[in-house]
């Protein structure tokens, strides 16, 4: 299965006073890997609005927190599909450093997107997009 991997710094932004990472930059961490999951497809967010009015939102999102992370750790991140619909992708992803040859989870995470038309109507997503995925998988 395709999935799509992107590694994170953490930097001294991204942590609380202890040094460990706040706990709502994992979400931008992981919409980073969506959109770069994407990006590897050969999909623009950008030039898909440009070129047909749809957009990709966030429906919702869930998000377990296993273990810290902390100032100037480098974090994978991990993204890959688990169910498509017509209108709607659902991502499994996580975050994980590598720690003595092996890999410290810190969090695992669900994400589903949808595809929204400009009237904030949820909308088929382009069959290019689909099949690009789909090959993928």
């Amino acid at each position: 299965m395709f999935s799509k991997k992107i590694d994170i710094r953490v930097y001294y932004e991204d942590t609380d006073s202890g040094g460990i990472v706040y706990y709502a930059n994992y979400f931008k961490y992981t919409e980073r890997c969506r959109t770069e999951f994407l990006r590897e497809l050969g999909v623009s967010q950008t030039k898909i609005y440009k070129d047909s009015g749809i957009k990709f939102i966030v429906h919702s999102v869930s998000m377990e927190y296993l273990n810290p992370s902390y100032l100037d750790d480098i974090l994978k991140v991990e993204t890959k599909v688990i169910n498509l619909k017509k209108a709607s992708i659902e991502f499994e992803q996580r975050i994980y450093r590598k720690y003595d040859n092996q890999n410290i989870d810190i969090i695992k995470s669900k994400c589903k997107i949808v595809a929204i038309d400009k009237d904030s109507k949820i909308t088929p997503i382009p069959n290019i997009i689909l099949q690009s995925i789909t090959e993928r998988q």
